[in-house]
């Protein structure tokens, strides 16, 4: 069983090739170039009369619609309009204009265009009820919806239920609207009512027995659980759909990859990637570009999750190629998403923190919330895998931020979907009492105390929803925090209880007792318990008494200077200030600092007089800390460790930046890095070190 690397919504988001764009053209053949003038069929060129001209490329017009061939569709449609211009057959030009509009809208991706053309086209047939007429105000509908109008969309969705209220349960048109209405509720996340009207579709076609359109509604519903993430019931009508249209290749490859897409958000990578395999089959065969590329993207999370990093990278470096050339910013955002995490995989995280930037910015670019925050929790993730906490902090804020925004996206559609279902329900009401005129004021009577009550449900509904979706988020929010605290906490831990510090110590014991030195023996015994006791003391509070902290540091050079013979002198001085002050800092932080300076500093030093000092002053409401040694230096130290400890790698310092930067941030101020400084004598030879920290007094 593979691995999940990215959210199901990664697989599914930005499809070009939507099942609800084939609804009326089943299996069109995407062969329109531009506005070309195609060969005319061999019988147009023997008429000579500019209205059998016009009548006869309608005729052949709507015969290629049927046939599902678009390719002549938008040049005999130009043409077919200036013969009937020229032989006043003004009727026909309605729908030379809806032609026009379906190219548009099926081929060239050209919402606004499409929606020009069939407004246009609409006044030619005025009457509700006619078939044309039902077809402008779907497809108009539709590619308002597609161009994300809300307003405009839903004005047309009140016209459309209008009409099929006057239209019987079996009728096409009636079937056909519904479907529509269904997508357009989908495409705005009011999925329960859109729900109802594919069921309302299902019914129709049941009844008709129209298997080819059940199978397309199947489709559609299919999509409105894969948004909801119910994979299972997505497959489940998926397959349903699949043998209903297993004769119309377009639609069918669509719907394969539906089912490989949600057998692989189940884990189900055999089963996922026999589906792919027979989308890309028939894909192929139909030079369905597009669907390849969405069905590569899948095979290369399949393929990274399976450790075949080659197959992967080679997958996503032509989607990179394609999506870059098609100007095509979703797919191009997915690719960079999955080409991160592959980089990841492969510990190439220089490249992975560069594909995943990029990514950021299209989608900030393109203001595409859910692609931002996959980007922010890809960048997350991997600034804790190296070790960079501070930016892994910033990016998961970042994160927080993106998510409130889908939420309450997500809470203002469900509160549309209540809001519409309430309205579609009363209206429901408001029909059963016209029908029964001689309880019409009962009927009222009680329409309204059940709207009363169900307006007081749907609130109360609402609020819970809201009040579970904020208290996760904090508590999300919190426990996300508490971990990354705890996180550093630990490494704190580990880096004062310095497993090296420990051993030598006890070897320091264990000669002194095998010299039968037993006055040195307990009194290193006794400092050295006292140490490990206030490191545990310590361990427990955020902040300990400066005072506290000092003896503690002193207990441990107490040491040091034993384990080395008192090969080197320390002097601390402390602010009386601090010293009588009440003042709080955190436990041991400049403790990694002293350690470096004996251990590297002095401990490799031959000359007599080595000295280190430590002096901490209250200066402008900060408490500085100065520590000074006359050792080697960094760089001689640098060159014996390089030589003597190759695989030596220090992150005591590292860790305490942290704690500067987040203990000075906690206080309200910009966190201080550390300066160090490297000292010279007179001849410019390595007189020893210095390092300045200053933190917030608290």
């Amino acid at each position: 069983m593979t691995t999940q690397y990215f959210p199901r919504h990664l697989l599914r988001t930005g499809r070009r090739l939507r099942i609800s764009g084939l609804l009326f053209f089943l299996g069109i053949q995407l062969f329109l170039r531009g506005q070309e003038i195609a060969a005319f069929p061999a019988e147009f060129n023997s008429l000579k009369d500019d209205k059998q001209k016009a009548i006869f490329l309608q005729r052949a017009i709507n015969d290629s619609i049927n046939e599902d061939l678009l390719t002549n569709v938008y040049a005999w449609s130009d043409a077919g309009m200036s013969y009937s211009k020229q032989a006043g057959l003004d009727s026909l030009n309605g729908y030379f204009l809806l032609y026009k509009g379906k190219a548009h809208y099926y081929h060239y991706y050209n919402n606004d265009s499409a929606i020009y053309f069939f407004k246009k086209s609409l006044p030619y047939f005025p009457d509700k009820a006619n078939l044309q007429h039902i077809t402008l105000v779907r497809d108009i509908m539709a590619a308002y919806s597609a161009t994300g109008n809300k307003d405009s969309t839903f004005a047309y969705v009140d016209s459309t239920r209008e009409i099929m209220d006057a239209l019987p349960d079996t009728s096409r048109a009636k079937i056909k609207l519904a479907e529509v209405v269904g997508t357009v509720y989908s495409d705005f996340g009011l999925f329960k009512t859109a729900i109802s009207y594919y069921q309302m579709a299902i019914n129709g076609c049941l009844r008709n027995n129209n298997k080819r359109g059940l199978g397309m509604v199947l489709a559609n519903l299919a999509l409105v659980y894969e948004q909801l993430e119910d994979n299972k019931k997505e497959i489940e009508f998926s397959k349903e759909a699949a043998g209903y249209l297993a004769d119309v290749k377009m639609p069918l490859a669509t719907i394969l990859s539906n089912i490989g897409s949600g057998y692989f958000n189940l884990s189900q990578v055999d089963s996922a990637r026999f589906y792919l395999e027979k989308s890309d089959v028939i894909a192929s065969e139909l030079k369905m570009t597009s669907m390849l590329r969405a069905n590569a993207s899948i095979l290369a999370s399949i393929y990274t999750g399976e450790k075949n990093y080659n197959a992967a990278r080679k997958l996503l470096d032509e989607n990179l190629l394609y999506y870059k050339k098609v100007d095509d910013p979703p797919g191009l955002i997915k690719t960079l998403l999955y080409s991160g995490n592959l980089d990841t995989a492969t510990h190439n995280f220089a490249r992975a923190k560069q594909n995943l930037n990029n990514a950021l910015a299209i989608a900030r670019k393109i203001e595409y919330p859910l692609f931002q925050a996959m980007a922010l929790q890809s960048l997350t993730s991997l600034a804790r895998k190296t070790g960079d906490y501070k930016v892994a902090l910033a990016y998961q804020t970042d994160l927080m931020i993106v998510k409130d925004s889908l939420t309450s996206d997500k809470a203002r559609a469900q509160l549309s979907d209540l809001e519409v279902s309430y309205k579609t329900r009363q209206k429901e009401q408001q029909i059963q009492i016209l029908q029964k005129d001689n309880n019409i004021k009962n009927l009222q009577l009680q329409n309204n105390r059940r709207s009363t009550i169900f307006y007081i449900i749907c609130f109360g509904l609402l609020l819970t929803i809201l009040g579970i979706v904020f208290y996760q988020r904090n508590l999300r929010n919190k426990m996300e925090m508490q971990k990354m605290k705890a996180e550093l906490e630990t490494k704190v831990l580990r880096s004062q209880m310095n497993p090296h510090f420990i051993f030598n110590s006890l070897n320091s014991i264990e000669n002194f007792m095998m010299q039968n030195e037993k006055r040195q023996a307990s009194d290193y015994l006794n400092k050295f318990s006292k140490l490990i006791r206030s490191i545990l003391e310590s361990s427990r509070n955020e902040l300990v008494p400066l005072v506290k902290d000092v003896e503690a540091l002193q207990l441990y050079v107490d040491l040091e200077q034993l384990r080395f013979h008192n090969k080197f002198s320390y002097q601390a001085n402390v602010d009386p200030e601090l010293v009588n002050g009440d003042y709080q800092v955190p436990s041991l932080l400049i403790q990694p600092y002293v350690e470096n300076a004996i251990v590297h500093g002095m401990a490799h030093s031959d000359k007599a007089g080595l000295n280190l000092s430590v002096s901490a002053i209250l200066e402008d409401g900060y408490i500085k800390y100065t520590m000074q040694d006359n050792g080697i230096g960094r760089k001689k130290s640098g060159e014996y460790n390089k030589y003597n400890k190759p695989q030596h790698k220090s992150v005591g310092l590292k860790i305490t930046e942290d704690r500067i930067m987040m203990f000075n941030q906690a206080m309200g101020i910009a966190g201080y890095q550390p300066v160090i400084t490297d000292l010279w004598d007179e001849n410019g030879n390595s007189a020893g070190t210095k390092v300045e920290i200053k933190i917030k007094a608290a």
